[in-house]
Formats: C-alpha cells, structure tokens, sequence
C-alpha cells in the first residue's frame, strides 16, 4: 500500500489488490501518527472534520475495500482478515500509529493491534461491533432491518443510513451509489468472521480507548463498556449527546478520545 500510487489495474490482482493509503496532514511527528479506518456505509472523508481538530499529528486514513475510491465492480467482496491484512499492511511501514476506528472499521483496528501490539501506539474503537462478545444481542436492530431489506441492497442502505444518519441524508444519495454500497453492506454483515473470534481482549496489552455515544442503542453501549473492561491496558469513555455518528456530528469530543488513549507532546 502506497501513499499516491493508485491500486493495481490487473483485472485479475483486483479481488485482492489494496486501497490508496491517503495522506491527510503531516504533522510535526511529535505527537504521533494517527491512521483512521472508517466503519461500514462511509468513507475515509467523514474523518474530515475530526482531521481538523488534530492540527499537530501526521494523519492518513483510506477508502476500506468495497466502499468509495476502493470499490471495484465484480471483485470478490472482502472478508475481515483481508481489512485487517490492509490495515496491518499500513501498521508494518508507519511509525507505531494510534490506529482510530469508528464503527467495523474500530474492530479492525483491534484485530491489526493484537496481529503486532508492539507496533502500534495505541486504539481508539468506537462502538466496535464485536458480536463474539455475550453481551451482543442475538440478532441487533440494525441487523434485523437489513435482513427485512435484503432482497434490495439499494433499501437495505437507504434503511440504514435513514437510522443512523436520518432520512434526508439517505435520500440525498444517488440511486446507483446507494445499491453499490447496499450490495458492499449486505456482504460485510454476512461475513461469518463477525461471528468469530479474531483476537483475544485478556491478552491485547496495547493502551486502548473503547467509546460509545450517550444516544447510542443500548447494545453498542453496553459491549464498548465490557470490552474496555476487559482489555489490560482498556478505557471506556462516553461522548455526551452523541449517537452511532459521532465522528461526523461531535468531531471535537472524538478527536479527544485520540488525545486520551495518546497525549499530544507540549
């Protein structure tokens, strides 16, 4: 994975060839760098306005497989371990990043930390969807709403950006763009990996942030809260007022979960 060189064009590489690592920022380097990975029904640049609030950190984040710049029609949809493998890929050739995940994209953060905890600095995970843990319910709200609209990817999308984000925003998306991240969305929620355990909380012994909205669904609160209890070196920290969204609609209190878990240098 490259800063600018695009993704391999090989028709037959392109089932596995990695997204664009993107710079956001360069930072004077003394307060760490910081990777984001995005959650599911979103792309790298609703990171833009938490970005803004970090002026003294190296930033990149990147189009996740299947979502944005990286979706490539007709490859074969990808698994956890291959967003964990990208995001591994960027740990190996940055200098022990704070890795910063919202929503699936915290989970990967935590599957890459525990792959080399000697490696990264620190995890902020907000409201990662870890359904291994007991405390999941057997099938979430919003897991039941995109299994009622799985015969249509497009409603299944509509349906859950209409939760999470509210129905004007769902409907401001173009028809086409909405069915193409319905079909990514439908994939990402049946991937049996959710249902297995990827790394083991007792034993990653990496400084993490485990956070989750004040308004959040009561489920996403709940496991953000024992899985910081779990983890050694864990903390759970509430945003107040906040929902599901809190990266686009409190950047400010998300940024602060970064400078928790990994003080910025005077």
């Amino acid at each position: 994975m490259s800063d600018d060189a695009t993704a391999a064009s090989d028709p037959v590489r392109a089932s596995v060839a990695r997204p664009t690592l993107r710079r956001v920022r360069n930072g004077s380097g003394a307060s760490g760098t910081v990777v984001f990975v995005h959650g599911t029904m979103d792309t790298c640049v609703s990171f833009r306005r938490v970005a803004e609030q970090l002026p003294d950190r190296t930033l990149f984040s990147y189009d996740r497989r299947g979502w944005g710049a990286s979706r490539r029609p007709g490859s074969r949809p990808p698994s956890l371990t291959d967003h964990v493998d990208d995001l591994a890929a960027v740990v190996a050739r940055t200098d022990e990043p704070i890795l910063v995940g919202h929503s699936y994209g915290g989970l990967i953060a935590l599957c890459a930390a525990a792959r080399t905890p000697e490696r990264v600095r620190a995890v902020v995970a907000f409201e990662p969807p870890v359904r291994w843990l007991p405390w999941w319910p057997p099938e979430a709200p919003w897991e039941r709403l995109v299994r009622e609209s799985a015969d249509d990817p497009a409603a299944a999308a509509g349906a859950l950006l209409n939760e999470v984000v509210g129905a004007p925003v769902a409907r401001m998306r173009p028809a086409a763009e909405l069915a193409a991240d319905g079909v990514a969305l439908l994939a990402e929620m049946r991937d049996p990996e959710l249902n297995t355990p990827m790394f083991e909380p007792l034993t990653l012994d990496v400084p993490a942030v485990v956070a989750a909205g004040e308004r959040s669904l009561a489920h996403h609160i709940e496991v953000s809260a024992r899985l910081a209890e779990l983890l050694p070196r864990g903390r759970y920290l509430q945003i107040p007022d906040a929902g599901h969204a809190a990266h686009v609609r409190h950047p400010a209190e998300f940024a602060a979960l970064v400078d928790a878990v990994a003080p910025a240098s005077p």
